[in-house]
């Protein structure tokens, strides 16, 4: 192939990647989650940002009970949903805290845990939602990651731990692809700094290293020879079904 057609290819990938990541409304992160709640899909890159979207504990309908138990499980059972439409993939923590806001208690004992286990468990196992270790999430919002502001939230919740790895991926590729090439740490405390938090810590460089593997390992991003580059995969749309 001539140098000529070389350049006339990257100039198309370079019009192809604006496109993508100038967003119209079917390409919102909430329209490929649709899209792909129906089709199925592996991941996808988004290219919106939004502010952290916290559940309305008063809408959960858990209050007036004097014991958590005594919660009709139907009731925690759509409440525990609503929670992770509204902010799935969403750690235990944060789910835990909504449930006690909901239902007007302020600490989660032991027996409060058991039951939020169980039922989380439940959930799960009809398939219902989809449990990858702390976090709770329907199958299109692992798939597709929304890329969120974290930083109105209080400090006892935003933290790095409830941040789904997958979200912490998407915002290394992102902030990657937005630059073109970036150094590792670089890349790291930019990425941080996009979803709200203030700087790349010694913990939170550790935090960060699997979501960065993993975002290598499939190709969504590549190592080149001054430093991590976008990888043809953080760019590629599903296909429609015909």
């Amino acid at each position: 192939m001539s140098e000529t057609d070389h350049g006339a290819l990257d100039a198309l990938a370079r019009v192809h990647q604006h496109f993508i990541q100038t967003p119209g409304p079917n390409e919102t992160c909430a329209a490929w989650r649709s899209y792909c709640r129906d089709h199925g899909c592996e991941w996808v890159t988004t290219w919106d940002t939004q502010p952290y979207r916290e559940t309305e504990t008063n809408d959960l309908a858990l209050s007036e009970h004097d014991r958590f138990d005594d919660i009709p499980q139907e009731a925690l059972d759509r409440a525990l949903l609503q929670i992770v439409d509204t902010e799935g993939p969403v750690h235990l923590v944060i789910l835990t805290r909504r449930l006690l806001e909901a239902a007007g208690f302020s600490r989660a004992g032991s027996r409060i845990q058991a039951r939020i286990h169980e039922r989380r468990a439940a959930l799960g196992a009809q398939g219902l939602i989809r449990l990858k270790g702390e976090f709770s999430g329907r199958d299109e919002q692992f798939a597709v990651p929304c890329l969120r502001d974290w930083s109105n939230l209080p400090d006892a919740l935003r933290q790095l731990d409830h941040v789904p790895d997958t979200e912490l991926k998407l915002s290394l590729v992102r902030t990657v692809a937005e630059a073109g090439t970036l150094d590792r740490d670089t890349a790291m405390n930019d990425a941080l700094h996009r979803m709200g938090f203030i700087r790349l810590t010694d913990n939170a460089r550790e935090r960060l290293q699997a979501p960065l593997e993993r975002a290598l390992q499939e190709g969504l991003l590549v190592q080149g020879k001054e430093g991590l580059e976008p990888g043809r995969k953080a760019f590629e749309r599903p296909r429609p079904t015909p």
